[in-house]
């Protein structure tokens, strides 16, 4: 029989890959938000950083996402688990 476990697990992994990334991105994203305070004109100054606010939104909304993927997956494999250990429930 077919072990959804190991079918959910490159699933899982990738939604950690995909986190790990997206933290890369952020570490990025943070340098280069430190460089622009220092950039003398305020309306460079101030349209970056409404940028970098939109960004960091969406970079939060996306790690949300990802946390809530990774625990449907989880979830999944604990159900399945436990259908196995009893089938007839």
């Amino acid at each position: 029989m077919l072990d959804l476990g190991e079918v959910l697990d490159p699933f899982r992994k990738q939604v950690i890959d995909i986190k790990d990334a997206l933290a890369r991105a952020r570490y990025l994203y943070d340098g280069l938000d430190l460089i622009l305070e220092n950039v003398e004109d305020p309306k460079v100054r101030g349209a970056s950083q409404e940028v970098f606010s939109s960004a960091s939104e969406r970079m939060d909304a996306i790690d949300a996402m990802l946390d809530e993927f990774y625990r449907q997956l989880s979830s999944t494999d604990r159900i399945l688990a436990a259908y196995r250990a009893n089938p007839k429930t």
